[in-house]
């Protein structure tokens, strides 16, 4: 029986394609700071991302990227947090102009939320939850709606690792065995989620295949079909 379902965000929740994003977001950060101190920061922002996917576990993705940051950002660390909390919570509206609602997912979350289920946002930790939430509220959901949403203050990991998966289960005490990943990348929704011995459910709105999948999704279907789906759980 299906208690808990972690939801991936772009692609899932959300309609938002990174290739639009990230040049949206650079320009956000740009525009913010000025330059040459805001083409810097995008530059570690961006290329940041890639020292939290390959975090080992030994530390926070917050205190990795801080950590990657401080030789590269010409102010002090703390003061760089600050700055990039103001600009979270009022530059980075900008991002706002490229994420698209899903009527038929935000339908989901409230048929489950109904139903008692537990639900979790799983989208890649590269990010503070600030920025997180205002992207779930632009996608027309109320964060409270949801239990949890992995950031990156609190995980370790980030996908493609199973271990995000498993470290995000751990937390919350939750059995993968009761528990569904739904998310448009075979990869990192699909495939880690089986490995952390979770039920998968491969959506196909804006699917992004993996060639190499060892693993096959449980169910799959466009977000209409997982609305039907959801509808049939906690009977």
């Amino acid at each position: 029986m299906i208690k808990n379902i972690m939801f991936d965000m772009d692609g899932t929740l959300i309609d938002c394609n990174a290739k639009v994003f990230i040049p949206v977001y650079v320009k956000a950060i740009r525009d913010a700071f000025g330059e040459p101190l805001g083409g810097i920061i995008a530059k570690v922002a961006i290329s940041g991302a890639q020292v939290m996917v390959d975090n080992d576990g030994s530390r926070t993705n917050r205190e990795a990227f801080l950590e990657y940051a401080k030789p590269r950002i010409p102010m002090p660390m703390d003061e760089f947090e600050r700055v990039m909390t103001e600009f979270y919570e009022n530059d980075y509206t900008a991002v706002a102009s490229v994420i698209k609602q899903k009527p038929a997912m935000i339908n989901v979350v409230s048929a489950l939320k109904a139903k008692g289920i537990k639900l979790i946002v799983t989208t890649n930790p590269v990010f503070p939850l600030a920025a997180l939430l205002f992207r779930l509220r632009c996608g027309g959901y109320d964060p409270a709606m949801f239990d949890f949403v992995t950031s990156y203050e609190t995980s370790s990991y980030a996908k493609p690792s199973p271990d995000y998966y498993t470290e995000t289960l751990r937390r919350l005490s939750m059995d993968p065995a009761n528990t569904l990943i739904v998310g448009n990348d075979e990869k990192e929704d699909v495939e880690s989620g089986k490995a952390a011995g979770m039920l998968a459910y491969y959506l196909t709105d804006t699917p992004i295949p993996c060639k190499d999948a060892r693993f096959k999704p449980d169910f799959s279907g466009s977000s209409e079909d997982f609305l039907a789906f959801a509808r049939t759980l906690g009977r």
